[in-house]
């Protein structure tokens, strides 16, 4: 791997969004459009980009207009300004940094736009913050465009979000395929039994005890050598400061360059935040105990890992905080990242990291299942709608087939309707990238206020008239509105711990919502024999081949299998750099066998083991010694 395969990688689907959304600006330039790529993927330099081409187009004249960037952090303008930088150092564009951009925190945002005509797009960064009160000035600007960027198009707390629709999105495991970001591999540590109900400070210092911390401290000396720069997200201040001073008592303060907390403006190198950020970003082992600051516009690729000490019903906090970890590091070819939850038995929350990792366009209040289904042609799409539509027993005057676009994202959801003991129907809501912020605005609106809703007994012609059309726009027919609002009130009822009196057919209606992602993946089914032939023995082989068919692997990536100790092998891809590192402990175990011969030599193979970089996962080292002694054929090279 090299920056150049890193550009390439990124600019695979990042000239895709350029066009969509200067496209949308030239139709419509006033429009508001979202720009939706998960943590990691590159939204500012893809929104720089695409501002940089409206310039180059003269769809934004250089010589009079100018674009208001505006964010909720410092560290999201520092960001931009040093993309804009990079990208007119590069010669990419017409426009000038110093006459053209002008940078601003969101309070000072309408106040620019007020004295500044001459502004014609407003760039909102994390543009799920946009319902709040100090964005409103700027979406009553109705001649100005603005263009919303974030890494979910839904707010947690169900507010809408005033924008028309999507210029370009794309999920999180696209991301992953792509070999954008690091999929991590997800630890748990065991917690306690807690009653947090209202997620308060109070509640959530119920977790600051020594029994729970001492826990995350013995996984991290567990496995120091692999958690090499970690952040842990904790709910207090006084959890961040408690949590640090007992991880400068033990040896682990030898183990790591720097062990701080950071909260708010505060930290325990008493400086500022910009010289705290700066700072440690130099360290290359670290473990740094935050609250809620370090989830957003803070890039620094060699963090590694993510402890979650900290339960929340923010899908979006979760993923921007683990975001921190899945960053490519371009001078650490070998990076893994791990995520770390910290699981407690919180009767409230059935939520846990990996339903997250789906990148789910939709508030979890309600708790629906996440699903993931793929297709690689027109035909699949259908076919796929077809079996969901038949599994999930959809009447047939619901079945709804959209126009085929291979660039679009689209998913479905699923409201059960109870018909009688062992009969349900499923109502279907079909969305696509022309839909998606309408159905999120609806969907996350009633989710996030269900409980208040059901308190009060408001019935669902009220919760649609708060909605209005403009919140809907696509549920006309009042029975299609009455059975959606059933399917999220009993879901809201499961959900509530301990509720007396419900019905039995709603307690054991769960999940009453499902949501299911379908993501498109080229297939190619030419799979040469000797290849077939190399996959017949491993006992993950339906996996790798559903990989195989669909390219979903890093290009130019090696296929190892690894012997079992009984029979059979366990198939892995691997990266180029990876593989040279599993050649070279293969070849020291070669030649540590052809110098002992029949003499005993365990504690030469442990030693160099011990040492070796694995870029594979310890409980299979024991396969590379099989590989050596039995001359295995191992590996396959895949174009």
């Amino acid at each position: 791997m090299s920056l150049v395969d890193i550009k390439e990688r990124y600019d695979s689907f990042q000239k895709v969004a350029v066009q969509a959304i200067v496209r949308d600006f030239s139709r419509k330039s006033n429009g508001r459009y979202l720009l939706v790529i998960p943590t990691g993927g590159g939204k500012t330099h893809t929104a720089v980009k695409s501002i940089c081409q409206l310039f180059n187009q003269n769809i934004l004249n250089p010589a009079e207009h100018k674009i208001l960037w505006t964010a909720h952090r410092r560290e999201l303008l520092t960001q931009a300004e040093d993309t804009f930088k990079e990208i007119i150092r590069e010669g990419e564009t017409s426009c000038s940094l110093e006459e053209n951009i002008t940078l601003k925190m969101i309070s000072q945002a309408p106040k620019v736009i007020q004295n500044n005509t001459n502004i014609k797009l407003v760039v909102i960064d994390e543009a799920h913050h946009g319902a709040a009160n100090s964005y409103i000035p700027i979406f009553e600007k109705r001649d100005i465009g603005i263009l919303g960027l974030t890494a979910t198009p839904s707010r947690h707390d169900g507010q809408p979000l005033d924008f028309e629709r999507e210029s370009f999105s794309i999920g999180f495991p696209d991301l992953i395929k792509k070999g954008i970001i690091l999929k991590p591999e997800v630890r748990e540590i065991k917690g306690g039994i807690y009653k947090i109900p209202k997620f308060d400070e109070e509640d959530l210092e119920k977790l600051n005890n020594d029994e729970r911390n001492q826990k995350i401290i013995r996984e991290l000396s567990s496995h120091k050598d692999q958690y090499r720069k970690v952040i842990i997200y904790v709910g207090t201040k006084k959890h961040a400061e408690d949590l640090y001073k007992l991880l400068i008592a033990t040896p682990l303060k030898a183990e790591y360059e720097s062990i701080s907390f950071i909260v708010g403006d505060r930290n325990s190198r008493n400086q500022s935040r910009e010289e705290y950020v700066k700072t440690e970003q130099e360290y290359k082992r670290s473990i740094l105990v935050n609250v809620q600051v370090l989830s957003e516009g803070y890039d620094d690729p060699t963090v590694n890992t993510v402890i979650m000490a900290a339960p929340s019903r923010s899908k979006l906090y979760y993923m921007q905080a683990m975001g921190r970890a899945v960053r490519i590091d371009p001078n650490d070819f070998l990076k893994k990242a791990y995520v770390v939850e910290v699981v407690d038995n919180l009767p409230n929350i059935r939520y846990r990291i990996d339903n997250r990792w789906l990148y789910s366009d939709i508030s979890d209040a309600l708790e629906p299942e996440v699903k993931d289904i793929t297709y690689s042609s027109e035909q699949e799409f259908i076919d796929s709608l077809e079996k969901i539509y038949t599994n999930y027993n959809v009447p047939k005057s619901y079945h709804v087939y959209p126009e085929y676009n291979e660039d679009y994202r689209y998913s479905i959801l699923l409201f059960r309707q109870y018909q009688g003991p062992g009969s349900d129907i499923h109502y279907p809501l079909l969305i696509d990238n022309e839909n998606r912020t309408k159905v999120s605005n609806m969907y996350n609106f009633i989710s996030e206020r269900m409980v208040n809703f059901r308190n009060r007994q408001i019935n669902f012609e009220a919760v649609f008239r708060m909605l209005g059309e403009d919140g809907t726009g696509i549920i006309n027919d009042m029975n299609e509105r009455k059975l959606i609002y059933d399917a999220m009130e009993n879901a809201c009822a499961t959900c509530q711990e301990g509720e007396d009196g419900l019905l039995e057919y709603i307690k054991t209606g769960y999940p009453w919502i499902t949501f299911i992602a379908l993501n498109f993946r080229k297939r190619e089914v030419d799979i040469p024999e000797d290849l077939m032939d190399f996959i017949g023995e491993m006992v993950n082989k339906d996996d790798i081949y559903e990989l195989l068919i669909t390219k979903n692997y890093e290009k130019n990536s090696i296929l190892i299998r690894l012997p079992l100790p009984l029979k059979s092998f366990v198939g892995k891809f691997i990266t180029n750099l990876e593989f040279k590192e599993v050649e070279k402990i293969i070849e020291k175990l070669v030649e540590t066998k052809e110098l002992n011969g029949d003499k005993d030599h365990r504690m030469d193979v442990d030693l160099i083991l011990r040492d070796a970089i694995l870029p594979i996962e310890i409980k299979h080292s024991d396969s590379l010694v099989l590989i050596a002694r039995d001359s295995v054929n191992y590996y396959m090279p895949l174009r």
